[in-house]
């Protein structure tokens, strides 16, 4: 029982600071997203609204799946390796997260479950731009703490 002390405590901090961590992404990836539709001349085009991409239940819940869904490795366990893993991937017209990478690989193991991790995320609500559908990335920070 007291091995799951620890182990809420952490989570309930790193929720806390993920999801700031989270919002601020969001707001790089819509500004770069904005950047990149610019004309011909490099103007930032105002006129066109983007509204972010969004995980089912908003920002908290994509921090609680994660804490929910990743694993581990026993491997880094063993090793007594720990840190942090900045996965980006990509949401898709449809929702759909693919692309996920490493940004800064941090132990293979640790590095693959993070994957895993965005890999197996449900559908989120798409990015739009003018009501349309449209593809956005997202960067993440996956926590390993033992």
């Amino acid at each position: 029982m007291s091995y799951f002390r620890p182990m809420i405590r952490f989570t309930r901090i790193a929720l806390g600071m993920s999801a700031l961590a989270f919002s601020a992404t969001l707001l790089v990836s819509c500004a770069d997203e904005a950047a990149n539709t610019s004309n011909g001349d490099n103007a930032l085009d105002t006129s066109s609204e983007v509204i972010s991409a969004e995980f089912p239940g908003g920002a908290g819940k994509v921090m609680e799946f994660i804490a929910g869904q990743v694993t581990y490795p026993e491997s880094a366990r063993e090793s007594g390796i720990e840190g942090k893993v900045f996965v980006e991937f990509t949401i898709s017209e449809t929702g759909a997260v693919t692309n996920a990478k490493v940004l800064e690989p941090l132990h293979p193991a640790l590095d693959s479950a993070a994957i895993a991790t965005a890999m197996s995320m449900p559908a989120w609500a798409p990015a739009t731009k003018e009501g349309k559908a449209i593809a956005t990335t997202i960067t993440l920070p996956i926590f390993f703490r033992l």
